[in-house]
């Protein structure tokens, strides 16, 4: 009798523990936005109007997956350029993810969080472009926009399920 009140006990507090700790998981991946806003890496100007990536932007591109290392991403967007496409696309193998193409010319910050909420998402995009993500997500700051040789410059922005965001602008130079 002692053996089946242990087991039972047992049983009750193991299926408490396991539904009170999915709740809390629910709840955290509700609760958070994180969305890295990138500009694509060194673009090689002799290549025409769609260029692809230096040998230096290459390097960044590669750069990027060690940045996110330990962080887990859920979604990597690029829009449809070879130099978004080819910066994209080592952070997507190494998370073992799809690029998802977006439309530059439709997409919005509010569209973003709208569809990716409580996810981590790195959006590849342009100097003329990822500024304008951020200032749609938040009020504090108005980032300009990119000056056309900056690479080292990414935003990060975190909305949480109330609809409280902070943007930072950050900038890392992987070249050194």
């Amino acid at each position: 009798m002692k053996y089946l009140s242990f087991l039972l006990t047992f049983l009750v507090i193991s299926c408490m523990h396991t539904g009170s700790g999915q709740e809390k998981n629910d709840a955290d991946s509700d609760s958070l936005t994180s969305l890295y806003l990138i500009r694509h890496a060194e673009k090689d100007l002799s290549q025409g109007k769609d260029p692809g990536l230096t040998r230096k932007g290459q390097q960044r591109a590669k750069a990027w997956v060690n940045y996110f290392f330990l962080k887990e991403v859920d979604h990597v967007l690029s829009s449809d350029f070879n130099r978004t496409r080819q910066t994209a696309k080592a952070l997507a193998e190494a998370q073992g993810l799809e690029i998802e193409i977006y439309d530059v010319s439709t997409l919005t910050g509010k569209a973003i969080l709208e569809r990716y909420r409580g996810k981590t998402v790195v959006v590849f995009g342009h100097s003329n472009t990822i500024h304008n993500y951020a200032n749609d997500l938040q009020d504090d700051v108005n980032y300009p926009e990119l000056n056309e040789s900056d690479y080292d410059t990414f935003f990060v922005v975190r909305v949480d399920n109330n609809g409280n965001s902070s943007a930072t602008k950050e900038s890392m130079d992987f070249m050194d």
